[in-house]
This record gives C-alpha cells, structure tokens and sequence, in this order.
C-alpha cells in the first residue's frame, strides 16, 4: 500500500473511533431530537417543581400567619382561652367564625341556659340582655339555612342543647345554593355538621359537590392576605387573650362569644360601607341613608327573590326536632334600615320579604315556638340612627329585638 493510501486509512479510522454511529441505526437528527426532548421534560419537571415550591411556601406562609383563618389548632387554642373565662384580641372579626363554634362547643364543659346563634347582626349581643342566665353567643358570619341545620346538630351531637335557643331568619336565609344571589359561601364551613344533621332530620340536603369549602381553602394562596397580616405585625399588633372589653386598635372577642369592634374599625364602617356600593352597582351614596335607599332600589327591580319552599318546611321540621329534645326556640329577627324597608315595599322584591315574615311566623307558632322583632323597623321601633348600614342595628336596635324573648327555666 501507498504511503499517502496508509495516511488516508489511518486518518478516516481515527476519525470513525471519535464519531460513534448513532444505536440501532439512529441518525444524526434523530439523535439531536431525542436531546432536545430530553431537556424539554427536565426543564418542565423543574418548572412545575419551581411552581409547586412557591405554592407551598404561600399555603404555608398563610397558614402560619393567619392561624385563625386556616388552622385548627389555632382555633382550639382561641376556643380553649375564651371558655376559660378571658377575651381574645384579634387583628380584624375576618376569621373562621364557624370553626371558632365548633370548638368552643365541643370543649363545652356545661350548657348555658340561653345560646344565641345568628349571623353578624347578632354580634353586639352580650349576656345583658339575659340578666341571671348563663349565656353563649355563637353568632357567625353571612348565615343561611344550612347554618341552622349545621349549628343545631352540632349542639345535638355534644349534647348542649339549651332550654333556651335564640336563631334568626333574615332576607338570604331561605335563598338556594346560588353564588350570585348568596354572594358568600361561608355556610360551606359548617358542610359536615350540615349532612350529618339534615340526614338526621329526614330533609333533603344538598349534594356533596356543593357544600364542600373548596373555594374557602383557596384563600391559602392570596398573596394580598400575606401582605396584610405581615403589615399588622410590623405595627406592632399582637392576637392574643386580654382583659380588656374593648380596645383602640384590635378587635376583640369575649369570652361570651360577642364581638366589641376596636375604634379604629368602627370608624371605618361607613367608609367601607359606602366604598363597596351596591351588589353589581357601584354607589354614589354619601351616607348610609343614601345608600340604603340604593340598595332598595336595586333589589325592587328584580322580577322575583327566590324564596325555597324546600328550605321553609325544612325550619319547620327543624323546629319540630329541637321542642322534642325540650329545647324552646326563639327566631329573633332584626330590622331593616327604614329607608332599605320603605323602598322595598310594593316591590316583588319586597312583597317576597313580607310573605317569608308571615311564613316563618305560622311555622313557629304551629311548632311552639317563638317570634320577636321584624323586617320592618316599625314595627320594632328602631330608627334611622340604630343602623350602621342597611341591614346591622347597633346595641340599642338589638336589645329592642331581644327584650320579648321569653325564657324558660
């Protein structure tokens, strides 16, 4: 062989050893292909492990800061500190008011002679009002029916229930399971103690699907509640037990289960008031007179307020179930502020919330129990000035409600 053919040999066999056929015949852009691949599920694999990190450490960060929203050890806790006779300060009344109840209830060494359950027109009601009994407020935020069911059995299953039971109704109650109309689904916290109780009753409840919290635990990844509850510290703001009744800056709860707002949050209901404006309609009121008017002039346009039938007969077995078990209920129901009421009226809107009145009323007295107060403001004697918004009265509304209630010994 030539000199010049052995360098050529040598050559193309050196170069055959450093570039490697690609296995079983793959050529060169199969082989680029299968790389880029490759790098693809590990660049998403990294990406979803970068997201998941972050999702996490925002659940976490909520779930660390704000305890009373999302943990149930810190909800026991608080529960625990109120029943042993102290208050307890807390950033804002934004918080799982239901699971506060559960706990408190569940932990409940006695029954108290008088329990009062309704939503947060309810909240201003102290043992005052009961002079010489034992008394628990257990009032939650934006209730329905579901949470007359749900609180009931919930005093069934740990055996406190009163002589004496204080519910509500007020112009959602009855409503069905509709996110626009409903506008919050905080019942869903009580889901549990819902199925169980309707199941007790014989009544038709509502599927599964529609009362877990799904949404509530959404609220674990809101960054904005994050910055708040991190702002709240940096001022210096601490929860926890207190002996004070009330104070400038943090609300507080006592030991009763009402709610004294702290100064700085009871100036500032008319500005969050009147900065909300009405359901799908944004206010131009300027006081709460105005703003009640707007609100009633929204409502009167409906065709209809669906009122459940289902729901209404429901109370009624309901109240049936609790004069078994010797409990006397009392439906306490607050008014109206009179400018909402008076632009309601003639309304089918309005005449909806006069004939659910009428309703409650002859289911109550055909099951021996109790009605006191009304929609109509009138008819309770409470003014324009008792009203902090459209629909909440203060202490001295609520104390004309609560004085005809009658109790047993």
């Amino acid at each position: 062989m030539p000199i010049s053919e052995e360098i050529m040999s040598s050559v193309r066999s050196a170069v055959g050893g450093i570039i490697q056929q690609p296995p079983g015949g793959m050529s060169a852009a199969d082989s680029g292909r299968a790389a880029v691949g490759f790098s693809a599920k590990r660049f998403l694999a990294a990406l979803a492990a970068v997201v998941g990190a972050g999702v996490l450490s925002i659940a976490g960060a909520n779930y660390f800061l704000d305890p009373l929203h999302f943990s149930a050890p810190g909800i026991r806790q608080v529960a625990a500190v109120l029943l042993s006779g102290k208050n307890y300060a807390v950033f804002d009344a934004n918080m799982d008011f239901r699971g506060l109840r559960r706990e408190a209830i569940a932990q409940m060494t006695r029954t108290p002679d008088v329990i009062v359950f309704g939503g947060s027109r309810f909240e201003l009601a102290t043992p005052d009002l009961f002079p010489g009994k034992s008394f628990y407020n257990a009032f939650v935020h934006n209730d329905v029916f579901e949470d007359l069911v749900a609180f009931s059995g919930l005093l069934h299953e740990h055996k406190r229930l009163p002589r004496n039971l204080v519910l509500t109704v007020r112009f959602k109650t009855f409503l069905p399971i509709d996110p626009v109309l409903r506008e919050t689904d905080e019942f869903k916290l009580f889901w549990s103690e819902y199925r169980s109780m309707a199941d007790r009753l014989g009544i038709e409840k509502e599927s599964l699907l529609d009362v877990v919290p799904l949404g509530y635990w959404s609220h674990l990844l809101s960054v904005d509640n994050i910055l708040r509850h991190v702002s709240y510290r940096l001022a210096g703001k601490r929860q926890g037990p207190v002996d004070a009744a009330a104070m400038d800056d943090m609300d507080v709860i006592h030991a009763d289960g009402s709610m004294a707002f702290s100064k700085e949050h009871s100036a500032s209901f008319r500005t969050i008031l009147l900065s909300r404006g009405v359901t799908n309609m944004f206010s131009s009121a300027d006081t709460i007179d105005q703003d009640s008017e707007q609100r009633a002039a929204k409502m009167s346009k409906r065709a209809r307020w669906p009122v459940d039938p289902k729901r209404l007969e429901g109370l009624g077995v309901l109240l049936a179930f609790l004069k078994k078990e010797g409990t006397h209920v009392t439906i306490a129901i607050t008014p109206f502020h009179p400018a909402y009421w008076k632009g309601s009226m003639g309304s089918p809107y309005g005449n909806s919330l006069v004939s659910m009145e009428e309703r409650v009323r002859a289911i109550a007295a055909n099951q021996g129990a109790t009605v006191v107060g009304s929609l109509d403001p009138d008819r309770v004697g409470c003014q324009a000035s008792n009203m902090r918004d459209f629909i909440h009265p203060d202490e001295v509304c609520l104390k004309k409600v609560f004085k005809d209630i009658p109790l047993k010994d």
